[in-house]
């Protein structure tokens, strides 16, 4: 473990010998959807620049991986980040040891909230140093909290991850001007760049250690929900003492930051129980609805307030947190391995695993753990991105299977089957292997199937988008037949639990309607997404030589959007105002 180390504060900025600011620029970011393509073209037009020595501090301090259509100012400025490169140099140095001097820096592909660095010393070790932008989440927190969940990650769970040698929370005195993070290099190659051309047997090997992994992480329970952190680096706060290292303090769950969520002060833990998580979310979401005129549109999954379609409003919005917290202590689970504390990673796709190139089955690291926090097992376990697919989920542990006609159909259609049944086992495999060695956890998996997990999981966004889709599972819930399933799956006897939500015909029926309104508003929103090529929740991100194509497939979606939807010019008018990919 990290006992001995200890966070810097203060550097001198000197370097040991110049050396070049970068021997190379990327501009890639591997968390955008591949339908942003390739960017290198770009990477050896910079990486010229900077060889000859023209690099500006626009290069360093900016985020270049991206524009945006709508909002670009505050997207950029939300990802600039001022800082001492030499400094940074430097401190790579102290955490290499004694003699170490640092001869290259390369930028590394830009992530959505972090700079990455790879620090080149004159003995050819190579370190990462990685200092997280404004968007990244609380100020001091957000890096401790990852620093404390790494080491802890690493032992004593023994999950690979890789090694931390420096790290500082105190960009005011530290010298380098920003929070940092500098650790070992993961070795090895990102699995994406082998997983297509491995073997059935070797995905398998793949899987069977990521449920081992997932295993490990769900056993590892802990007395407070929040985050994980160095008990040092919380001695001003009321933290959870886990042992003589560590202790439970403040989330830096994103959902707690994200959409202006981080503006307003409430209460972020540490929280005693699950039922406190809930609590707290739901008097967050409320804090918004009190704090904010208006909601963040353009993530929203529908194309709302137009005329005959769904109108959100503080109203329906406050009216649905009642409803859910009056049902709240009812349908909470019982069972401790829902409801324990852990930590869970829930973005392992292929680009955050390392393996060994010569022997691909060897996971040599798995990174990105920025965020992880303690949260309750049944909000947060999930299926690692690696498995997941397009298609029908099967039952339990039914075993996948060929279409009948296979040997009549077309190779195109052949491929696609057989695409689907190789996706359908890795599931199926990775459910095996978890029951073998954490039962608890899969059951834990299916739980967040259920209409009260759903519920439970939904409330916490109600404040951007959604409302109508959790009052209706609230109406199923109340419904007789329902309501007793749920009470006698928690150990309650329904005859002495009522269901205390009990809905006329004029609500029931305009319950309906708003659902059928925000439905049609979300197909609405999901042809317009279609025909630009991009997905429902998506920001206006696109590659910087993209972005007149791109604008120019926005502009024609908008026009062929108001053409459909409007008949009159009143009506045209109020769409219009509706539309939401624009700046606000």
């Amino acid at each position: 473990m990290l006992s001995r180390l200890r966070p810097r504060h203060n550097r001198p900025h000197s370097l040991r010998q110049p050396f070049d600011l970068f021997s190379r620029w990327l501009c890639r970011d591997k968390h955008q959807s591949s339908l942003l393509g390739s960017t290198n073209e770009q990477e050896i037009t910079i990486a010229k620049n900077i060889t000859q020595g023209r690099a500006s501090e626009d290069d360093v301090f900016s985020y270049k991986a991206h524009r945006w259509l709508w909002n670009e100012p505050e997207q950029l400025r939300r990802r600039y980040l001022r800082f001492d490169l030499k400094a940074l140099a430097h401190a790579a140095e102290d955490a290499a040891g004694p003699g170490a001097n640092c001869i290259e820096v390369t930028k590394l592909p830009e992530g959505n909230f972090n700079k990455t660095f790879l620090m080149t010393m004159d003995d050819g070790r190579k370190l990462i140093a990685r200092l997280p932008n404004p968007n990244a989440g609380r100020l001091h927190y957000t890096t401790a909290s990852e620093v404390a969940t790494m080491d802890y990650i690493r032992d004593p769970l023994q999950i690979p991850v890789p090694k931390v040698l420096a790290y500082s929370t105190h960009a005011d005195t530290n010298g380098v001007g920003a929070e940092y993070i500098i650790m070992e290099k993961c070795s090895g190659v990102e699995l994406g760049r082998l997983w297509d051309g491995m073997s059935g047997t070797q995905r398998i090997d793949i899987v069977r250690q990521l449920a081992t992994f997932s295993a490990r992480l769900s056993k590892a329970r802990f007395p407070h929900y929040g985050s994980l952190y160095y008990a040092r680096d919380i001695l001003e706060i009321r933290g959870t003492e886990v042992d003589e290292t560590f202790s439970v303090g403040p989330t830096t769950s994103r959902a707690w930051f994200d959409d202006r969520r981080g503006d307003i002060d409430v209460d972020r833990g540490p929280w005693a129980s699950a039922e406190d998580v809930l609590n707290a979310t739901m008097k967050r979401e409320i804090a918004c609805l009190e704090a904010f005129s208006e909601f963040p549109r353009d993530r929203q999954q529908g194309i709302f307030n137009g005329p005959g379609g769904f109108h959100a409003s503080k109203v329906s919005k406050m009216a649905v947190i009642q409803h859910y917290s009056r049902i709240l202590p009812l349908i909470m689970p019982k069972n401790d391995a829902y409801t324990a504390s852990i930590l869970w990673h829930d973005d392992l796709h292929s680009d955050n695993i390392f393996v060994n190139e010569d022997c691909p089955t060897e996971i040599t690291g798995i990174i990105d753990w920025q965020n992880v926090h303690l949260s309750p097992a049944f909000l947060h376990v999930s299926y690692p991105s690696l498995i997941k697919y397009d298609g029908p989920i099967l039952d339990g542990f039914e075993q996948p299977t060929l279409p009948s006609n296979f040997a009549a159909l077309d190779p195109v259609a052949k491929e696609k089957a057989q695409s689907l049944h190789k996706a359908q086992s890795m599931w199926g495999l990775y459910q095996i292997f978890v029951q073998k060695e954490a039962p608890d956890l899969l059951r834990t998996l299916r739980y967040r199937n259920t209409l009260p997990c759903q519920i439970m999981s939904r409330i916490g966004s109600v404040f951007g988008d959604g409302e109508a889709y959790v009052q209706s599972m609230l109406t199923r819930l109340a419904e007789p037949e329902v309501w007793e399933k749920v009470v006698k799956i928690n150990g309650q006897d329904p005859t002495r639990v009522p269901c205390p939500l009990v809905y006329s015909d004029y609500e029931l029926s305009k319950q309906r309607d708003d659902l059928a309104k925000w439905e049609k508003d979300v197909e609405r929103k999901a042809r317009v997404m279609k025909e630009v090529g991009t997905y429902t929740g998506w920001d206006g991100a696109v590659l910087p030589k993209e972005y007149d194509m791109m604008s120019e497939k926005m502009e024609k979606a908008r026009k062929r959007f108001l053409h459909v939807e409007s008949r009159t010019s009143d009506e045209r008018e109020l769409w219009t105002n509706a539309w939401p990919f624009k700046d606000r």
